[in-house]
């Protein structure tokens, strides 16, 4: 979110999924055992390895989020998706990141909000389906800001 509200290649980006899910327990035992975590990750069909240290972690949790409420281009369309039994993050942040990118145009906001899904989405097929759901409105143009799966019956 920093990178698109500081740098002018963000505001060329025309979609984003905001997905709250990682493993913080891989990241402390990295830690206790080697001082690091090595993050592996594939950019454009590329593998790169980043090591990632304590400091790292605390910088990254300094930033200042409410950057995105005045900073966030107004054009990028936003999918949240995050579990309700997500022990580590509050519910309560995706809302408010609805709220910070709901209000903008020609940008949308779509909020789902999985029932058992937990901080590691054990649900990920739903989570891939609700992605490509998502990305398929984006593509053709059909996003509405508000809350996805509108009508579907949940737990009350």
């Amino acid at each position: 979110m920093h990178w698109l509200c500081t740098s002018e290649e963000g505001k060329c980006v025309t979609a984003v999924v905001n997905v709250s899910g990682h493993q913080m327990c891989t990241y402390k035992e990295a830690f206790d055992t080697m001082g690091y975590y090595e993050w592996r990750v594939s950019v454009a069909h590329k593998q790169l390895l980043q090591r990632v240290y304590p400091k790292d972690l605390k910088e990254f949790a300094s930033w200042d989020t409410g950057i995105v409420w005045d900073n966030f281009p107004p054009t990028i369309n936003v999918l949240t998706v995050h579990g309700l039994a997500d022990g580590v993050v509050p519910v309560y942040d995706a809302v408010i990141y609805a709220r910070a990118f709901g209000s903008r145009a020609p940008g949308t906001h779509v909020l789902h909000l999985m029932e058992d899904a937990d901080r590691n989405f054990t649900k990920a097929n739903e989570v891939v389906d609700v992605i490509l759901e998502w990305l398929e409105g984006h593509h053709s143009g059909a996003l509405v800001t508000g809350v996805l799966q509108t009508g579907i019956r949940g737990r009350l």
